[in-house]
């Protein structure tokens, strides 16, 4: 018990690992990531998914889901076969997490600065001269000259980007620019805001000039690197509305353009301009209940996201509905991989169109049910059972939207319940499965005589533990489906109770059998042992003799699980 207590303990610690621990594994992940291998290029971008989802709790949430987004961005350039696009999204996804990196190395203590430090070298390419520069400095001094590294990196970039002869190349060098930037974003001296980036990168994938905006960029970048010198003044940063602390790096990563393409155009980039000028911000419908503050900020996300009406809300809230839908299909005839499929569509769709507009109706409903889907689709031994709360949270949402927030506080316990999907429960099972073994152990030896009624209560045990082992049973498949390479044994996981109705009624039909024999079996019983009038009646009947001999006799002495 002590070595199971050990190993669940284990597994904890390994689920909350150190950042630089994460990023290792990261990188090791992503180095797998090659054009040569889609097959293999996907899987170890669906691993990174994984591992950002599950183990990255140094990770700050709003970096982690732009890294999120910019993985699956990259799975889109791996099936698209665009390196260019690949690469710049991989940039993205090591610079995000360099910027993570960059904040904790400041904040870390004793030995823990180096691990930090060393992680951000490899994270962003600043070379191992950044290490020797850095250590043993002020906390000010370091930021100076990481800062500084990292503009003469960006300069070097933008001119690559002015002398690049074809527009892929362009969009790379002006993407790394945009990926370093992330990292040193929150600097005071900064005048560079990351949508001076999105636009010039638009333009390069839109087929637009694009050099002024370059051109513009590299004058804000050589103004803060004057700002750097010493004796100079910092200059003060102009105000941005909409942009609070910590960094806005994510929001900016998920909205980059893709890369120029023969046949899809490039998405254009986002409007500095304020939604209410839009004529169509004033068709979405808002209900009565949300002030007049409130029902400007959810026209102004509504025109964000594209949605003209309200009934463009609804059709994405029932196309994510549909996805889990389809997911519980898969999950009750034992597709683990299709209904995992759908879950991931399910997550995207709520984190891209739905969560905007949902987290001002009721912020904490709709990060309870994103978390949840973030599990559902990383979990293994995910059953359909599980899907009907988020399917439930889904349909909440769309009603408080239309009539206003309330609580909700039997379906938030449903939600927080899904924490436990996964290993954890995996293991309880597993765990209650091989105990089992245990008392119908006991039970053979305690029943297994030559009385049939003592039998009949045995088989009765048996019965009552049978769900127990079906159930460890079943996660052992989706275990060895998941981890061990056996995706055939995926198929065990129909013998869970959580599955469908044929479990349901096996389980009911073996609970029947376990009343009747239990049943059964102590009536006779009981009959032995003279409590029952009636059956003591009928043995007197069959002819038996009673010996009136008051002394007991080896011949009188009846065993305890024998026949009268």
């Amino acid at each position: 018990m002590k070595r199971w207590l050990l190993l669940v303990a284990l597994l904890g610690l390994a689920l909350a690992a150190p950042l630089p621990q994460v990023y290792d594994r990261l990188e090791a992940t992503l180095a797998r990531v090659r054009l040569d291998n889609p097959t293999g290029a996907l899987a170890a971008l669906d691993q990174a998914q994984g591992l950002l989802r599950q183990e990255a709790e140094g990770l700050p949430p709003v970096l982690r889901d732009a890294a999120i987004s910019n993985l699956q961005e990259a799975r889109q350039a791996v099936l698209r076969k665009s390196p260019v696009d690949l690469e710049a999204r991989l940039l993205l996804v090591r610079h995000l997490l360099g910027k993570a990196l960059y904040d904790g190395f400041f904040t870390a203590q004793g030995e823990e600065k180096a691990l930090y430090l060393s992680r951000l070298v490899r994270a962003t390419g600043l070379g191992q001269g950044a290490v020797r520069e850095v250590a043993g400095l002020p906390p000010e001094e370091a930021r100076k000259r990481l800062e500084g590294r990292y503009l003469a990196l960006m300069a070097q970039d933008l001119a690559q980007a002015l002398a690049a002869t074809s527009r892929p190349q362009a969009y790379l060098a002006l993407a790394r620019a945009y990926a370093r930037y992330l990292v040193i974003q929150d600097s005071q001296r900064s005048t560079l805001k990351a949508q001076d980036f999105i636009q010039a990168l638009a333009k390069v994938s839109g087929g637009e000039a694009f050099r002024p905006e370059v051109q513009e960029i590299q004058k804000k970048v050589l103004a803060w690197r004057e700002a750097l010198r010493p004796g100079a003044a910092a200059p003060v940063p102009k105000p941005q509305a909409g942009t609070p602390a910590p960094p806005p790096a994510p929001s900016p990563a998920t909205q980059a353009p893709s890369l120029p393409q023969a046949n899809t155009p490039a998405p254009a980039p986002s409007s500095p301009l304020p939604v209410q000028e839009s004529p169509q911000v004033e068709t979405f419908y808002v209900a009565s209940w949300a002030d007049p503050a409130l029902r400007e900020r959810l026209r102004r996300v509504a025109y964000d996201l594209g949605f003209a009406y309200y009934q463009d809300f609804l059709e994405a809230l029932t196309q994510t509905q549909l996805q889990l839908g389809l997911a519980t299909a898969a999950l009750g005839q034992g597709n683990q991989g299709e209904a995992r499929a759908h879950l991931e569509a399910a997550f995207w769709n709520f984190s891209a169109k739905i969560e905007p507009l949902a987290a001002l109706v009721n912020p904490s409903l709709t990060e309870r049910t994103l978390r949840a889907l973030t599990r559902l689709t990383q979990a293994v031994g995910v059953r359909a059972i599980d899907v009907f709360p988020v399917y439930e949270a889904l349909e909440e949402l769309g009603r408080q939207f239309r009539t206003g927030p309330r609580e909700t506080p039997w379906l938030d316990f449903r939600l927080s319940l899904l924490n436990l999907v996964g290993v954890s429960r995996a293991v309880f099972f597993l765990l209650a499965a091989a105990l089992a073994f245990f008392p119908l152990y006991l039970i053979r030896l305690t029943f297994g005589g030559r009385n049939v009624y003592w039998n009949l209560l045995g088989l009765a045990f048996l019965f009552l533990l049978l769900p127990i082992l079906a159930e460890g049973l079943s996660y052992f498949g989706s275990v060895m489906a998941e981890y061990g390479g056996l995706p055939w044994l995926a198929a065990l996981a129909n013998f869970s109770i959580g599955q469908g109705l044929l479990p349901y009624l096996t389980w009911g039909f073996t609970v029947f059998l376990v009343v009747a024999l239990a049943g059964a079996g102590l009536r006779g019983i009981a009959a032995q042992f003279g409590l029952l009038k009636e059956r003591g009646a009928e043995v007197t009947a069959s002819g038996i003799e009673s010996k009136p001999a008051t002394t007991l006799t080896s011949e009188t002495i009846v065993e305890w699980d024998e026949e009268f």
